[in-house]
């Protein structure tokens, strides 16, 4: 680069050039020996080392791992209108809601649930709450490990939950699918109102409201507990495999919408609410339509 002056010459020069030296004037290459062994490692950079091999072997599919009850992923937990699908709105069933504040009232109404099909099934309370605790360990392997860290020592807590959520679950179902005697009879001491029910049936199908099918299992073995298994197969049947409606006479399907009558639908006639059998016994066909009646009076 030279630098010059208003009439004149060049008064300076600088070279810019730089001269790369190769010191491999040889042209032999360079290698590295990949065999280093002797820099000690500590033990944790050993533990780094040693997660690359667990994080190789947990990408891998294990097509023969029974699936396991967990929660959501929290990328779905996120979205609000999301929580509709495994958050339950009357009763917690399981552990992973277990402790919810919100759910506390439910505690009650399992219990009284539990009672009657204790006292239906005519077998000993002692013996099958015995034969859900003997089987404690095998049950708690159907969740995820992480989602158990709370009971990791207090069996007789999850067992007692077992115990209880499957009566509950037993109880409900059966009161919708046995007889109307067995029916009236449960409903009459367990004032439980009609649109309640209907929440807890709704409840039993989310996500994380679930127990292991083996505590229904263990509940009904005896000889009597095949007509509540009859019914958990009726409700699976209806709400999950086949719609009710291609299963149903328009009789049936009519007989089964007014068996278990609201108790205030005066009440609501009164206020001005009408309502319609559906044609279905879907819980999800339940729809709401606003319309606007005019008096005489008003017309004037």
């Amino acid at each position: 680069m030279s630098s010059m002056e208003e009439g004149g010459g060049a008064v300076g020069e600088v070279s810019t050039d730089q001269t790369i030296i190769n010191n491999n004037t040889n042209n032999d290459s360079v290698s590295i020996d990949m065999r280093c062994t002797d820099v000690p490692l500590s033990k944790g950079e050993l533990a780094n080392l040693q997660s690359l091999d667990k994080a190789l072997d947990g990408g891998q599919l294990n097509l023969t791992a029974n699936p396991l009850i967990r929660k959501v992923p929290s990328t779905l937990r996120r979205t609000e209108d999301f929580k509709k699908y495994f958050k339950p709105k009357v009763i917690s069933i399981g552990p992973l809601h277990h402790d919810d504040p919100t759910l506390h009232e439910s505690k009650e109404l399992k219990l009284k649930l539990a009672a009657h099909f204790v006292k239906n099934s005519g077998v000993d309370k002692g013996s099958l709450y015995r034969n859900m605790k003997k089987e404690i360990d095998g049950l708690r392997k159907c969740y995820d490990p992480k989602e158990l860290e709370q009971y990791s020592n207090d069996k007789e807590k999850l067992a007692w939950m077992f115990f209880v959520d499957g009566c509950a679950i037993l109880q409900a179902i059966y009161m919708r699918y046995g007889t109307y005697d067995d029916f009236y009879a449960v409903y009459g001491q367990l004032f439980i109102k009609n649109d309640l029910l209907t929440f807890v049936y709704s409840d039993m199908l989310l996500l994380e409201n679930q127990i292991p099918f083996r505590v229904l299992e263990l509940l009904t073995s005896s000889s009597d507990g095949e007509q509540f298994m009859n019914a958990i197969k009726r409700f699976i049947d209806d709400t999950v495999i086949t719609p009710a409606e291609d299963r149903f006479s328009n009789e049936a399907r009519t007989k089964r919408c007014h068996s278990y009558p609201f108790r205030n639908v005066k009440e609501l006639k009164k206020a001005g609410i009408w309502l319609k059998a559906s044609q279905t016994s879907c819980l999800t066909d339940i729809s709401l339509r606003r319309k606007i009646m005019f008096t005489a009076n008003d017309r004037r």
